[in-house]
């Protein structure tokens, strides 16, 4: 009877691994440009991660910011011309699959990679003296179908979206609601239109012409490398990837028991691990700690530890590794908790997943 009623005690820390707390991720920036059409495809957030939480308010920051609005059009745009004076010469036109429209009096006229001032002053120059002196034409663009992007993976509405003005990295970023900042890796892919090959580190001001590149996004948005604010055309594809979380886990006679994300770019010792999981709980035994590590080859080692030395600076604070899983006994029911660990942490990587700890 005492050897259920301890098991039990053993295990009922365990349901709040699937309840850790999970916060929601700030809202998406307010506003979108006004040269943004609304996206095809739509997505959800997740959650805060504190070394990019800053990331989305500098994407804001920075979108658009290039002052041109010097829109190219292309085949499938549909524009309005006019000229004042001519009197049925207004109408709405179609860039055609081979890039040009036709219009009374003048014929076929090519339009794709005009903007709609270049085609105002082509016009001018066929019309001026045939039909009508010093002529003023007016192109404006109704639809924009020529140019999209699309921008996939962790961001807070991927889908497909229409280039309207002059487009780099951070504005596709942008279009797409910003990072979900929970998931999202710190570096994208740009798969240009047509490219056959995987991803290569460049950056935009090296001039080098490749098919597929990879940005580094902590060295764009956080050290403010705006060399690598690429410019983006029309088919090539943003893809930001989920980033792939490494956990360790805390469990036994602690607080707040269960898995926690280890940090990317620091090493995070015991004495930390136990802070991170609220500290021994009073019916610990600190001095019989067990840390359970899986070598490369798979092997399975469990190291005893003493987090009361390491605690007093007796003994050196251990780093922890990917799926390194530590555990404090309680000390009225060491040896069963000993038998536990062939089962927990095989339990705990394969379903903690939606209850890590973020950091």
């Amino acid at each position: 009877m005492f050897n259920k009623l301890v098991i039990l005690s053993l295990l009922c820390p365990f349901p709040t691994l699937f309840a850790q707390s999970r916060n929601t991720t700030p809202s998406a920036p307010q506003g979108q440009s006004p040269a943004v059409q609304a996206p095809s495809g739509q997505g959800s957030g997740g959650q805060t991660n504190s070394t990019n939480r800053n990331w989305n308010q500098r994407i804001q920051e920075l979108s658009f910011n290039s002052g041109s609005t010097d829109y190219r059009l292309g085949a499938g745009d549909l524009i309005t011309i006019d000229v004042f004076g001519i009197e049925g010469f207004g109408r709405n036109l179609r860039v055609s699959s081979t890039g040009t429209v036709t219009l009374p009096y003048v014929g076929v006229v090519k339009a794709a990679g005009s903007t709609t001032a270049e085609l105002e002053e082509q016009l001018g120059k066929m019309l001026d003296g045939r039909f009508i002196k010093n002529p003023q034409v007016s192109v404006f663009v109704v639809e924009y179908r020529s140019q999209s992007v699309f921008v996939l993976g962790a961001v807070q509405r991927p889908g497909q979206y229409q280039i309207t003005s002059p487009l780099r990295l951070i504005d596709a970023i942008g279009l797409a609601g910003g990072l979900n900042l929970e998931a999202a890796d710190n570096y994208a892919i740009i798969q240009k239109k047509g490219a056959t090959s995987g991803p290569t580190e460049q950056v935009a001001a090296s001039g080098q012409k490749t098919e597929s590149v990879r940005v580094n996004l902590k060295d764009l948005l956080e050290n403010g490398n705006l060399d690598l604010n690429v410019q983006i055309a029309g088919g090539d594809v943003v893809q930001v990837p989920e980033r792939q979380i490494a956990r360790f886990y805390v469990i036994g006679d602690v607080n707040r028991p269960g898995a926690y994300e280890l940090p990317r770019e620091q090493n995070m010792f015991i004495s930390q691990a136990l802070a991170e999981a609220g500290g021994p709980m009073r019916t610990a035994n600190a001095s019989k700690a067990v840390l359970v590590r899986w070598d490369d080859k798979g092997q399975r080692q469990e190291m005893p530890v003493d987090v009361a030395d390491i605690m007093k600076g007796k003994k050196p604070d251990l780093a922890l590794r990917a799926n390194d899983v530590l555990f404090l006994p309680g000390s009225a029911a060491k040896s069963i908790g000993y038998g536990l660990l062939g089962v927990i942490p095989g339990t705990l990587s394969n379903t903690v997943v939606w209850g890590t700890v973020r950091r």
